[in-house]
């Protein structure tokens, strides 16, 4: 069980590492007005492959949150603090990515597209 999650989490941040984080990247640029077309048109695709692949995440959200229940019912009934101070760590992390760096990496997306079409 545990190769499975490290397998499927190494494949879950992979995909965040290629899409997520560099839509995150351009965040600054939007704000401040400065955004390049060439990074513009770029994050345009980035931003289309990330909405595809955005259900998945999260559904892969909820079964590591099901694994994570399990850690910490285990690890409290074991008293191993560490694992249930892990899970909830990751838990948080994963509620801060759903509601905060996700959508933001979809806004990105979708103004990385308007600035590279307004700009064509």
């Amino acid at each position: 069980m545990a190769e499975k999650l490290a397998k499927d989490l190494q494949v879950h941040i992979d995909k965040e590492e290629s899409l997520a984080l560099p839509l995150l990247g351009i965040l600054r640029d939007i704000a401040d007005g400065k955004l390049k077309n060439g990074v513009a048109k770029r994050a345009s695709l980035l931003g289309s492959r990330f909405e595809k692949e955005y259900p998945g995440m999260l559904h892969g959200h909820k079964e590591l949150l099901k694994f994570l229940e399990r850690l910490k019912k285990v690890g409290a009934e074991e008293g191993h603090l560490t694992a249930v101070r892990f899970a909830e760590a990751l838990e948080a992390h994963s509620k801060q990515e759903e509601e905060v760096l996700y959508p933001a990496a979809i806004v990105a997306g979708q103004m990385a597209s308007k600035r590279a079409r307004f700009k064509s």
